[in-house]
């Protein structure tokens, strides 16, 4: 076989191989951003959510529920416990009233 052809083929094998490990890293990287973007994005909007607790009520839980359901179209409407879990924090009420706020 000539130097030539061998070298061809070698160089196409390596280019191939070259070419999707770089593709599997950019997907990756794409799919980790992605994630990490909904994970932000959840810890804002808990964030912000625990902002208008404490600036608009008085933190009992009656008022809190009310504002949830206001906000969220009564994504949560369990409150007969006294864990009430948003999307990244737990709000814990002690005698109606909120006493902590449990980052999960």
């Amino acid at each position: 076989m000539n130097k030539w052809k061998l070298a061809f083929w070698i160089c196409l094998i390596l280019l191939l191989l070259v070419s999707a490990i770089s593709l599997y890293s950019v997907i990756d990287q794409g799919v980790t951003i992605t994630y990490m973007r909904d994970g932000y994005e959840n810890t804002e909007n808990d964030l912000n959510t625990i902002s208008r607790i404490i600036n608009e009520t008085n933190r009992s839980k009656t008022q809190i529920k009310n504002l949830l359901e206001k906000s969220y179209d009564k994504r949560f409407s369990d409150f007969s416990k006294d864990t009430v879990p948003l999307e990244r924090v737990e709000l814990i009420f002690e005698n109606d009233t909120l006493r902590k706020i449990y980052n999960q």
